[in-house]
Order: structure tokens, then C-alpha cells, then sequence
């Protein structure tokens, strides 16, 4: 998430309700209106993440990733951070406990870190409009 090119935008997006259906509701809402590659989502007001939530938003991640963002999760349970680093993701979604622990996480060269509103139509990183 260093590269230059990625401005000093996030989007912080709340995760609600049941996990998986939210991140995949989430991934959508971001392929389709995204201004800014990086992605804050708090997660303290959905389900506990399971493996399929945590697999959609890895994928997330590694799309944004290739515009120089990614994905990182807020308000995280240890019991989700433990399955992300079972299986391989924690790499690809970094947690912090608030928004303020997460903005100081983001690299140093994009400083000052602001939010960015989702587009209401095709954003920036407009790829596709398929599933999560």
C-alpha cells in the first residue's frame, strides 16, 4: 500500500450484519464506486468473520492491491485474527482496534491520510460489477 500513485484517500466502510453477505456486499459497493484504493473496514458491528467473509475480502484486497491500496480490517476479534492468520490472510488484511490505529498504519509517504466518499457511479477503480 506504498505506492505513490495511491493518494491519501480511504474509504472507511462499516461491515453489518452476517458476515459473509455483507462482505460480499461490501466488495461490490467498492468494485462499483471506489475513489481511492485503500479500504478501512470496521468490523465491530458485523457477525464474527468466518472463512468465507475473510476469503472476500482477501480477494478484495489483492484487487486493490494492484492499484496500490488494499483492505484493512478494524475492530477485528482475536478469534477472527487467528483464522486469518490459519489460513493464510492475515498478510492481506492487516487489523487494528480503531480508525485512528489504522490511519497511523497507513505508509507515512501518503500523509495526510482523509476519507473519501464511495462514487455514486463508476469510481476510479471501476473493474468489474460482478460478485464478491
Amino acid at each position: 500500500m506504498s505506492s505513490p500513485t495511491a493518494g491519501s484517500r480511504y474509504h472507511l466502510l462499516a461491515l453489518t450484519g452476517h458476515a459473509p453477505t455483507a462482505a460480499a456486499r461490501l466488495a461490490r459497493a467498492v468494485r462499483c464506486g471506489a475513489t481511492a484504493p485503500v479500504v478501512l473496514v470496521d468490523v465491530t458491528a458485523a457477525g464474527e468473520l468466518d472463512v468465507e467473509a475473510l476469503g472476500t475480502l482477501a480477494r478484495l484486497s489483492m484487487l486493490l492491491r494492484t492499484t496500490g491500496g488494499g483492505v484493512v480490517l478494524i475492530g477485528a476479534s482475536a478469534v477472527a485474527r487467528q483464522l486469518a492468520a490459519r489460513t493464510g490472510t492475515a498478510w492481506l488484511l492487516p487489523a487494528h482496534r480503531d480508525v485512528e490505529a489504522a490511519v497511523a498504519g497507513l505508509p507515512a509517504s501518503g500523509r495526510p491520510w482523509t476519507p473519501a466518499e464511495l462514487a455514486s457511479g463508476d469510481g476510479d477503480l471501476s473493474l468489474t460489477t460482478d460478485g464478491g
